[in-house]
């Protein structure tokens, strides 16, 4: 039996993240066996540490030999704040703060988090609930009714003339450089619509579609072009209409951090009829950038110098995007686009996140902003700044990394609790606008894809090797399995469900550029496309039971379940089935075949997933008959006692 038990989920009202007008209670179980005399609750100011307060706790009354305490705080100013809690003896006072995930004593202070956020911090109400699709441009369809237009650099460019051939890659030529196409364009992606709706997709997020000279067009030549080998700008809105009226918006990479050296605004090679920075210090673009020995040294991103950095503190190139109607914002904007996602979040400043978000929610409040961050975004720090990503006026929401990491741990390693506890904690720490809209992968053109990670332990693979890899059939059915549960968890955690191009047919591929591969017509798994359909269709006819909300019902060692509103998700990694009692006015509605109901409650089959659509509530006495682990049991003390909360 422990001395403490607290819980950051359970234990506090409103769970997770409170504006900054909501008043907040916790309460924490100490066993009455301490004879401490009394309990207090601390909160300090993450960004601020002469801020701190401190609030007594009361007994309200002892449950199995614990007294509860409890407390209410009056509402905090917007940020993040950390607490741990204070127990008073007669001549002492001890810490208890987090180790290792559980609560108590501690030397050390390891505090738990508070977000505050904005009070009128909202997100778009569109996209709740949706799924969404990513494309890599160049690699996904070419359209023969196209004809590539003539690109400035032409002659730097090289076309693929076989679809299936690897991308090239530094294991190809010492002086590497992303100028090898493929040629997908924007036709191509509206010839596959059908396909699109076959899947249930509701957005499209496109990595760079802007001038470039390079395949991944993350080096910019201009803002205010679609590249030549994609299509026009008239072709790029023709296709935004088509789409609206199918109910699929478009997301756009607005890649602001850097530009292309090869670009009007560096014009390092002299393709471009403008003076750009690098071809004199007189251009009106040489102060957006950072000179240290003027032409050829200049600062650029981690040191590539086709990806000239931007000094973002320059109000001209700050109007430049974020200025009202012509800016390049509101320019792509009227163009019909349904949102954004931000490159490299966390190299822009705070004073230029903020114009951003003004600029586009002042043009329309519904057009959503992510960002990408790779780790927590609310206690992110970048270059020496605590990040405000998410307190309500910077972006909507982020790239969620950290669930990734955790679905792919948890299968790779099966340990159920960990993960539980990897998912609680974002939810404990993003605000509910903001979890809504996570844009949730398992894969991106940045990492490997996930079914090459279920598969093998990349880390062994030698990096000369990466190119030809393929799964053994033994390692592809294996990671295929997995897959199947990656994608579950996927679809029913909160946010937006994004699937990486191919990833819905089996693609496999390790880093950059074996993971942006040509779409494979020729190898589709059918296995697993169908899953993402029916998985994608389910969540459609479901919408309202996914718009947001969610909460973990039972947590063992090789199963779990979690509910979203009427509906109970259950994943069981065990050899057994497993029971779960009293579901009333119960039945299942998507799932394993081999899962059933019978009047003991639902079956939940080996080594499968199910969701259960339920009345308006669970019962209190949900019970799985395998269940016997502490932290179990624990929810069950607290939820068989109606008067916790």
């Amino acid at each position: 039996m422990r001395d403490i038990i607290y819980d950051p989920i359970t234990f506090n009202r409103p769970i997770g993240a409170i504006r900054n007008d909501q008043h907040k209670s916790f309460k924490i179980l100490i066993s009455d066996q301490l004879k401490n005399n009394s309990l207090s609750i601390v909160i300090y100011k993450n960004s601020d540490n002469t801020y701190r307060n401190k609030y007594e706790m009361n007994i309200e009354k002892n449950i199995d030999g614990y007294n509860i305490y409890s407390c209410e705080i009056f509402p905090l100013e917007t940020g993040i704040y950390n607490y741990f809690f204070e127990m008073a003896f007669d001549n002492e006072i001890k810490i208890i703060s987090r180790y290792d995930w559980e609560a108590c004593i501690t030397e050390d202070i390891f505090p738990w988090q508070i977000t505050v956020y904005d009070k009128d911090f909202k997100t778009p109400d569109w996209v709740k609930g949706k799924t969404m699709y990513q494309i890599f441009p160049d690699r996904f369809k070419q359209s023969k009714s196209f004809s590539p237009l003539k690109a400035v650099n032409e002659n730097e460019r090289k076309k693929h003339t076989n679809w299936y051939d690897k991308p090239n890659s530094p294991l190809d030529t010492e002086f590497y450089s992303a100028k090898d196409f493929f040629m997908g364009n924007l036709d191509g992606i509206c010839e596959k619509i059908d396909y699109f709706k076959d899947l249930s997709i509701d957005l499209i997020y496109l990595n760079p579609i802007f001038e470039s000279s390079e395949n991944h067009r993350y080096s910019t030549s201009d803002y205010f072009n679609i590249d030549p080998y994609l299509g026009t700008n008239d072709i790029f809105e023709n296709m935004v209409s088509k789409f609206e009226k199918e109910n699929i918006k478009f997301i756009l990479d607005g890649v602001f951090s850097h530009t292309g050296s090869d670009s009007i605004y560096f014009n390092k090679n002299s393709n471009y009829p403008s003076i750009g920075a690098y071809n004199s210090m007189e251009s009106i673009y040489y102060p957006w950038y950072c000179f240290s020995n003027y032409p050829n040294e200049y600062h650029s991103w981690w040191g590539f110098d086709n990806l000239p950095t931007i000094n973002k503190d320059n109000e001209d190139y700050l109007n430049f995007i974020c200025k009202k109607d012509d800016g390049v914002l509101n320019y792509w904007q009227n163009k019909g686009i349904g949102g954004w996602r931000f490159d490299v979040l966390d190299e822009f400043p705070d004073k230029f996140i903020d114009a951003m978000r003004k600029s586009i929610k002042s043009y329309n409040p519904d057009t959503l902003m992510i960002g990408e961050v790779w780790e927590d975004a609310t206690n992110k720090e970048s270059y020496g700044i605590k990040r405000r990503y998410l307190l309500g006026n910077q972006v909507d929401s982020v790239m969620n990394y950290p669930w990734r990491n955790a679905i792919i741990d948890l299968l790779k390693n099966k340990d159920v609790l960990l993960f539980a506890r990897r998912i609680s904690e974002i939810i404990n720490n993003y605000p509910t606008p903001a979890l809504d809209t996570l844009m949730n992968l398992l894969s991106t053109h940045d990492i490997e894809r996930v079914i090459t990670v279920l598969g093998v332990d990349i880390s062994t693979i030698p990096y000369e090797k990466t190119k030809d890899y393929k799964l053994s059939e033994k390692d592809y059915n294996i990671a295929k399995k997995l897959l199947e549960f990656a994608v579950f968890i996927q679809f029913t955690l909160p946010g937006i469900p994004s699937i990486y191009y191919g990833d819905e047919i089996g693609m496999q591929g390790f880093k950059d550029p074996y993971n942006r591969c040509a779409f494979d017509f020729n190898n589709q798994d059918k296995d697993i496309f169908t899953f993402h359909k029916n998985i994608s269709k389910f969540r459609r006819e479901n919408i309202n039971s996914f718009r947001s909300g969610f909460e973990f019902i039972d947590v063992g060692k090789e199963y779990f379940s979690y509910r979203r509103n009427n509906l109970l998700c259950i994943v069981n990694f065990s050899q057994k089935a497993i029971v779960i009692d009293s579901i009333k006015n119960g039945k299942q509605v998507f799932g394993s075949q081999k899962s059933y109901i019978t009047e003991y409650g639902i079956v939940v089959a080996p080594e499968s997933t199910n969701i259960i659509k339920i009345h308006d509530y669970i019962s209190e006495d949900i019970v799985s008959v395998f269940s016997d682990d502490e932290l179990y049991k624990r929810s069950i003390l607290l939820r068989k006692d109606n008067n916790i909360f």
